[in-house]
């Protein structure tokens, strides 16, 4: 294996961690906004959940995107060049 090889297996798994991350992150962000807004505006459970929810998806977005990139890169290096 090459360096160019071990720098892009590296730069992948690096890409790949930052999945889980990205979802604890969002779904974090999400509650935080969503107890902030219910404190300030006086509607306890509604926000927290809609804000939650929408962590929940804005992480798999994120998880989808990553994983169709990789398994994409993957397809593309060992298919036919179509420019």
């Amino acid at each position: 294996m090459n360096d160019k090889d071990k720098k892009k297996m590296y730069l992948t798994v690096a890409d790949l961690s930052t999945m889980g991350i990205a979802m604890v992150l969002c779904i974090v962000l999400g509650l935080a906004a969503g107890f902030y807004l219910d404190k300030t505006f006086g509607t306890e459970p509604i926000l927290t959940l809609v804000f939650i929810f929408g962590g929940i998806l804005a992480g798999f977005r994120i998880m989808y995107k990553t994983y169709m990139r990789f398994f994409n890169e993957e397809g593309k290096s060992d298919g036919p060049d179509h420019g």
